[in-house]
């Protein structure tokens, strides 16, 4: 199961890459939908784990709501800083 941070996808891409998202997300994948260069709203598996195994798997929730994104050739960059602290 896939278990690596949100990942972070246009609106245009998850539109191009739609037909296979649920197949990422029953293999553990999440993602932050972003538009014009702010995000927008989360996909995640409605399956929830249960028991000790869900305990370990629970992740903490990024609120994104107050960041703002300059956009720009250095986009992907800010979102890794914000995100991973790279």
């Amino acid at each position: 199961m896939h278990t690596s941070e949100p990942v972070i996808v246009g609106i245009k891409q998850l539109h191009t890459e739609l037909k296979t998202i649920p197949n990422r997300i029953e293999n553990g994948e999440e993602f932050i939908v972003v538009k014009n260069s702010k995000p927008v709203f989360r996909i995640v598996s409605l399956r929830v784990p249960r028991g000790e195994a869900a305990q370990k798997k629970k992740k903490k929730f990024l609120d994104l709501s107050d960041i703002q994104f300059r956009g720009g050739e250095s986009l992907s960059q800010d979102i890794d800083k914000i995100l991973y602290g790279a």
